[in-house]
């Protein structure tokens, strides 16, 4: 049985055509796996974050009217 080189390229093309598609379906069952974990963390974190950001700006408010200055000038007397 004689192998010509046509037929041994087909044969390696091929091979190399069904490894990469293999590659590719793994690569998107991992894409999928890792977008749900994304998804999950998200949904975890956004309350978490939602409170922060609540808190910061409570805090902030709350620095802004430590440091004020009040509007009530003393006076001297009856001038």
């Amino acid at each position: 049985m004689k192998l010509e080189v046509n037929q041994l390229v087909s044969f390696v093309a091929l091979g190399l055509l069904g490894w990469a598609s293999m590659q590719v379906y793994q690569m998107n069952a991992q894409l999928t796996v890792t977008s749900y974990k994304v998804e999950e963390n998200y949904n975890m974190i956004k309350p978490m974050w939602q409170d922060f950001l609540v808190r910061s700006a409570r805090y902030n408010e709350h620095q802004q009217n430590i440091h004020s200055v009040p509007g009530i000038q003393a006076s001297r007397g009856n001038q």
